[in-house]
């Protein structure tokens, strides 16, 4: 059996969803679309794969987790603008097809079980299902009349959508009219080439479609796992086989955490292999912090185990001492006016006094002002993690875990400041990801007028009274916490989406208003 899967396009329909990856590389529950197709399929399969925008992602991503599978990558050198389209992309592929083939389009996933069986003559795979003839490609199937057509400037909910997956027998003639396609239709020149008389159309039951902003949450939330990950716009984690990949964007990023790995070894998982774009690690069992029983408990020992074992205070010279401060200025105030501005040219939004929960809430620019940057800056460098909250922290019967560590703060690997991890338990305290899963925030903007609300639960809210201890214990500034907190709000809000962003943005805002009273 053969399979081809063209993915070399830049899904613009998608806007910033693939502005960092291949639309085929977005993550749904524990793998990315790429995987749903090929694991949909036998594993005696041959499939060719072609690659064009970020296709380096794909590629590196196949060999690691598939190397025993028959893919063929091939790359297209056009994949945007004029002359590309999907019939150029498929004739980089024509001396390969010597043989019926399925063609199946990377922005589709069946979860019908062995739906290619006893498909032996051109089949058109269909669904009958809130037909959207002004998004898709569809089918008029009637008494009178069968007829193809691509998509439409008007509505039909009598028509059915094709799904992007075709099975072409008559290999030879696929190859001659993509080579002459002007068009650029792809398979559907093909299919519109035939007498509709003579092709099956097969109906699916379920179909997934992550080519539009709209599909494509649908399908996220029907491949939502159960490990409370949250996806992330330059960056995925993958699980196969009892193995994790972990995925940037960003080659430097992964360089950086392969070797801060190093220094962390005895509290991380061993690295089985670092690429260009992916480290991987084997499975770790346990269960992530957020799901363990006797968790008030259990917080109690992890604090403490941070502090004894993990927290290793560093001694620093004077001159490293002054550097140091310097790093946590640009780690606090500078990355967050940044990340700040950022947020308000992304969702135009002005820096002004404005109501949050009916309480005043002064300019950021004010408020930054009347933090006491010397002594927030005064850090205490200390072997850290930088991204401390529940999720990322395994606890199993013989050790606690950490996964998904920082690369650096601020530049420097070896160690960091320890309140940037105290805030970030307080931040998953207060926000954690069942949270966000499940939308239990709202925000309401009525010009100056900020409504904010999240559902706290009462186990977060118990811990968060013994973490104050343990501060107050420790000789920790509570309010340092609070204020830096704050910031990581402010800081992470033009990470994510809207209205998570927004939501995000007046919290760190009406905390930081209320930490510094």
């Amino acid at each position: 059996m053969l399979v081809i899967i063209p993915s070399a396009g830049i899904g613009s329909r998608l806007d910033l969803n693939t502005k960092y990856f291949n639309k085929s590389m977005i993550q749904l529950g524990d793998t990315p679309v790429i995987s749903k197709i090929i694991d949909s399929y036998p594993k005696e399969t041959r499939f060719i794969v072609i690659t064009g925008y970020k296709g380096a992602h794909i590629k590196e991503y196949l060999r690691l987790v598939y190397p025993k599978r028959n893919i063929k990558i091939i790359n297209v050198d056009l994949f945007e603008g004029p002359g590309s389209g999907l019939s150029y992309t498929l004739s980089k592929s024509l001396k390969f097809i010597n043989e019926p083939f399925f063609f199946h389009a990377n922005d589709t996933i069946f979860t019908d079980k062995k739906f290619y069986l006893k498909i032996k003559k051109d089949t058109m795979f269909l669904h009958k299902v809130n037909c959207d003839t002004m998004k898709f490609a569809t089918v008029e199937i009637n008494k009178k009349n069968k007829k193809i057509h691509n998509k439409l400037n008007y509505l039909r909910k009598d028509f059915f959508n094709y799904t992007g997956v075709g099975f072409i027998k008559d290999f030879k003639k696929f190859k001659k009219l993509i080579k002459n396609d002007k068009v650029n239709e792809g398979e559907l020149s093909y299919f519109k080439s035939l007498d509709p008389n003579k092709i099956n159309f097969k109906f699916i039951k379920n179909w997934f479609d992550i080519g539009s902003k709209e599909t494509k949450e649908k399908a996220e939330d029907f491949f939502s796992n159960s490990k409370s990950i949250l996806p992330k716009q330059d960056q995925g984690i993958f699980f196969n086989n009892k193995k994790v990949y972990k995925f940037f964007t960003n080659e430097k990023i992964v360089l950086k955490r392969y070797q801060r790995a190093k220094i962390l070894k005895p509290f991380i998982p061993n690295l089985i292999k670092k690429t260009k774009y992916f480290y991987v690690y084997s499975y770790q069992k346990g269960n992530v912090f957020s799901k363990i029983k006797n968790k008030k408990k259990e917080f109690l020992k992890l604090l403490n185990w941070l502090h004894n074992f993990f927290w290793k205070k560093q001694k620093l010279n004077n001159l490293k001492k002054l550097s140091f401060q310097k790093k946590c200025n640009i780690f606090y105030y500078e990355k967050s006016l940044s990340r700040i501005n950022f947020l308000f040219e992304k969702n135009n939004l002005n820096d002004q006094i404005e109501i949050i929960n009916n309480s005043k809430t002064l300019k950021i620019s004010s408020m930054f002002e009347r933090i006491n940057w010397k002594d927030l800056n005064n850090g205490i460098p200390v072997n850290f993690h930088g991204d401390l909250h529940f999720e990322n922290i395994i606890k199993n019967k013989e050790k606690t875990i950490l996964l998904d560590w920082r690369e650096d703060f601020s530049g420097i690997s070896k160690y960091g400041d320890i309140y940037y991890d105290l805030a970030k338990i307080n931040h998953g305290l207060i926000i954690d990801h069942n949270i966000i899963k499940s939308s239990k925030f709202s925000v309401k903007v009525d010009k100056k007028n900020i409504k904010i609300n999240y559902e706290q639960s009462k186990e977060n809210k118990d811990c968060q009274k013994y973490f104050f201890q343990f501060l107050k214990k420790n000789k920790y500034s509570v309010k340092k916490v609070k204020i830096l907190t704050s910031l990581i709000f402010l800081n992470i809000a033009s990470l994510h989406h809207y209205p998570y962003s927004i939501f995000l943005y007046y919290l760190g805002k009406h905390m930081l208003s209320k930490s510094l009273k």
